[in-house]
């Protein structure tokens, strides 16, 4: 186990470098790092695809920019979900970068590519359901 931890953090290292070559070698000569790698953006993709959902239904239900505190009683009452601030703000943060989500004055926007996710989201959702 710690022979895994230690190659973990060397891989990290290796990334954060940028070095393509590197990353590449060390993929192939552990493969279940990828397993990790795509394990961890999958988890991450889902917790962006559920905010901007959130995001989108609070959106249609007030008419205008949904603020914070909003977003939290979406993911509380709509999907369940119990996010803590300072996720919600990160996640937020990554999916403004992204261009899904604009910062207005009155709180948080789909932009058109964001609109989009969401639908497809919660469609998805809905097709799991039945």
């Amino acid at each position: 186990m710690g022979k895994k931890k230690k190659i973990r953090e060397e891989f990290n290292k290796v990334f954060e470098s940028g070095d393509d070559r590197a990353i590449k070698e060390m993929l192939s000569k552990n493969p279940w790092l990828l397993d990790e790698i795509s394990s961890d953006m999958d988890a991450t993709m889902k917790e962006e695809h559920l905010i901007t959902a959130a995001i989108g239904v609070m959106e249609d239900e007030l008419g205008h920019g949904v603020p914070i505190d909003q977003i939290m009683f979406c993911l509380r009452q709509d999907f369940g979900a119990d996010k803590i601030l300072s996720d919600i703000e990160g996640i937020l943060a990554n999916i403004e970068n992204l261009n899904l989500v604009k910062k207005k004055s009155d709180g948080w926007i789909l932009t058109n590519e964001g609109g989009e996710a969401c639908d497809a989201y919660l469609n998805s959702m809905r097709n799991l359901e039945f």
